[in-house]
């Protein structure tokens, strides 16, 4: 120990001996910490500034014009009137051939142009023949480096509010012309408007109504799946291992989650998964009742509890199996083809069989537990009626299962994608249930609960939903009671009374309050880790470059030829203390000066400071044992890190073979820590991924301290050629 504390002192005192090595020190610890702070600061809240992007606007609106108005109605410029008093961004007004080419071009980040039939459009609201107006909606992707699917915010935000905002101007428009048309009411024309109007608000209810109708039935198909797959897994229990792990598997199974249709998607691949995993369960049912039986005589009691455990869980199954049922028959009347209905018709009597099937298996269960406590000699018999039982009820359910994914769940899926696209054009506010569902596929980790999250969330959307359908049934139903009185007061009065709330109501129909569980504060926050530990890395790296690895011959003589491994690790304390130099100087900036709010700031010291040993010895022991090869594999490690580690990018997005590598890259580790640091410890999530980072030391000890010794001769051969080449250093 005494001789690797006296390389340490020596290497810190020939680091320190002259102003060049000093400047050469003090830009080592300097340079992360400025590539982070300059980073984080730049990515600080870049969506806060949308007031700077340049959207252009044209109205080509000719307006609309009929006998019973005695005025020209133009709801494009109601729209681009109330874009002008809105500063959430900058607009800039002009011909509809330069908003589309200065989009292109990268002058203006998106363009809107308004249609020539948007005012005639917007009328058909009261007519027998409604028509939904629309807006071209131009951007130029290509200005943006980061995916908005990822985000979460950028222009899928932007447009959302666009969307939002453009209701809200347009409905409103729609109440105020309803308003203007009540003050002719006395011709017939304008009374046949008006209930042609009022009829067409009962069809958007009842639109709003069947909506809610299947996103609560979707909420509970969510539901079903999910204590299905819990169910199956609780069968398979006690089986062999291969089938435990392919039931767990697809209990835990993640899929990313984006805006409602990819919730939609999620319950209907769920309850795909459940089939599978049922299955599986009750293919390893008759091991385990070959088992059990072949003890009975041995463990009678033991045998028969655990045959009744088994009978109890395939009732509850069969329960299970019940509110499937129940689900997938509600949402019979929405499949569009015959052949779609014809299938899930036999897949619910398949269903029903099933069941019955299974609650005679509990009960032979339950007759078979007894037989074995009473001794009575009849087990075989029973033992064979049960397994053909379960092998029955295994057919079924893969029946069921090759049914409902080759012809049911297509048609379901189709219906997603139709159904958001439906509700979508009611009004823009339900793409806002992009963003919240976003939020799942990167947030959750457990598939079990993002099952429960994606199954609360649709649940909320039915809520929300219907309660806005109800709102519109109330304003109709007073509209209705006006024009029938025929007293033009009353029906100005209800036009007016509520035009801001209806607005704001079709607008957005569906509002779910978010609320993040781990809070961060801003976008930068969100990347402290990632523009932490990258540079970190990276200094590592400049240490090898830097500092030489080895102590040469004359100075091992003044230090009393210490053995290798004293030199190994005496050698490495020089790249230790200034690696948590380097992490220190940056993590200080990073609290102190741009003020990232952690919740456990301690927490946040100590992740960066184990952090900073990890990768130094991990750099220093790849050089020491495989010269400028080792060197490679640093950068190697810090390509794979950039993508692989979890910083930037929810691994779930990423390809197979980026979450293959992730468990193997220290940086996955450090970003978990240093986020829980940050925003909040669940469960013993921070320790967890504080040991796994610790446990890359244990093989890094291996190859410096063992395995390097073999090398050396090779690492001499390697060194000679290269320097042959007077080129290669």
């Amino acid at each position: 120990m005494s001789k690797m504390i006296r390389i340490f002192l020596d290497d810190v005192k020939r680091f320190t001996c002259n102003v060049v090595s000093i400047i050469i020190l003090i830009g080592l610890v300097v340079i992360p910490g400025l590539f982070t702070w300059f980073n984080v600061g730049a990515c600080w809240d870049p969506f806060a500034n949308t007031g700077n992007l340049k959207f252009a606007i044209a109205n080509e609106d000719t307006g609309y014009t009929s006998d019973l108005l005695p005025v020209k109605i133009s709801i494009g410029d109601e729209v681009v009137n109330s874009l002008r008093a809105n500063s959430q961004l900058d607009w800039s007004f002009t011909s509809p051939a330069a908003a589309i080419d200065g989009t292109k071009s990268g002058k203006y980040y998106a363009a809107v142009v308004i249609p020539k039939d948007f005012s005639k459009t917007m009328m058909t609201f009261f007519s027998t023949d409604a028509k939904h107006a629309t807006l071209d909606y131009y951007d130029n992707e290509k200005l943006n480096a980061l995916a908005p699917k990822v985000t979460g915010q950028g222009a899928d935000t932007i447009a959302a509010e666009i969307n939002e905002m453009f209701a809200k101007t347009i409905t409103g428009s729609a109440l105020s012309i309803a308003s203007s048309i009540v003050d002719h009411m006395d011709t017939p024309q304008a009374h046949d408007r008006m209930q042609n109007f009022n009829t067409n608000v009962s069809d958007l209810a009842d639109t709003l109504n069947d909506g809610a109708t299947a996103l609560q039935t979707y909420s509970d198909l969510t539901g079903s799946a999910q204590t299905l797959l819990n169910s199956s897994t609780q069968l398979v229990k006690n089986a062999d291992s291969s089938a435990q792990s392919m039931v767990k598997g697809l209990q835990s199974a993640k899929s990313s989650v984006d805006g409602l249709t990819g919730a939609l998607n999620t319950s209907v691949t769920a309850l795909g998964n459940a089939f599978t995993a049922s299955a599986t369960s009750f293919g390893s049912v008759n091991s385990q009742l070959d088992n059990l039986f072949t003890n009975a005589d041995n463990t009678a009691n033991s045998s028969a509890t655990s045959i009744r455990n088994m009978a109890t869980q395939i009732n509850t199954q069969a329960g299970d199996y019940q509110k499937v049922r129940d689900s997938l028959a509600a949402l019979a009347p929405q499949l569009k083809t015959d052949s779609a209905k014809t299938a899930l018709n036999r897949v619910l009597t398949q269903l029903d069989s099933l069941i019955s099937l299974q609650h005679t298996m509990a009960d032979d269960l339950n007759t078979a537990a007894q037989s074995i406590n009473d001794h009575v000699s009849n087990s075989d018999g029973q033992r064979q009626q049960i397994t053909d039982l379960a092998t029955q009820a295994k057919s079924s359910i893969d029946s069921i299962s090759n049914d409902f994914n080759t012809s049911v769940k297509p048609d379901l899926t189709a219906m997603n994608a139709a159904f958001t696209d439906a509700a979508s054009s009611l009004t823009g506010g339900v793409a806002q249930l992009k963003g919240a569902f976003g939020d799942l596929s990167g947030s959750v980790a457990d598939g079990d609960a993002a099952l429960t999250k994606v199954g609360t969330s649709i649940g909320q959307a039915a809520t929300a939903m219907k309660e806005t359908a109800d709102r519109l049934t109330s304003f109709k139903d007073r509209l209705q009671k006006a024009l029938n009185s025929g007293d033009i007061a009353k029906i100005k009065d209800v036009l007016n009374s509520d035009t801001g709330t209806l607005a704001t109501i079709l607008a957005a129909p569906v509002q779910l309050k978010t609320k993040a569980v781990f809070p961060v504060a801003n976008f930068g926050t969100a990347l402290t880790p990632f523009y932490t530990f990258i540079p970190l890395w990276v200094g590592s790296l400049l240490l090898a470059v830097s500092l030489k690895t080895n102590l040469s011959k004359k100075r091992r003589e003044q230090l009393g030829n210490p053995k290798p491994y004293q030199i190994f690790l005496g050698h490495y304390g020089i790249f230790a203390l200034v690696a948590l130099m380097q992490i220190t100087f940056s993590m200080a900036g990073t609290l102190l000066f741009l003020r990232v709010h952690a919740v456990h700031p301690l927490l946040f010291l100590a992740t960066g400071w184990l952090s900073a040993i990890v990768y130094s010895f991990f750099i220093y022991t790849m050089v020491v044992s495989f010269g400028s090869a080792g060197k490679a594999i640093g950068i190697l490690f810090l390509v794979m890190q950039m993508s692989g580690a979890n910083g930037a990018y929810p691994l779930v997005l990423l390809p197979k073979l980026i979450n293959d590598i992730s468990p193997f890259l220290p940086m996955t580790y450090s970003v978990t820590a240093f986020r829980g640091a940050i925003a909040g410890i669940y469960q013993n999530d921070y320790w967890i991924a504080m040991g796994r980072l610790v446990l890359f030391i244990v093989p890094l000890l291996l190859i410096g301290l063992i395995l390097r010794k073999p090398l050396i001769g090779f690492n001499r051969w390697i060194v000679a050629k290269t320097e042959s080449t007077h080129l290669i250093g």
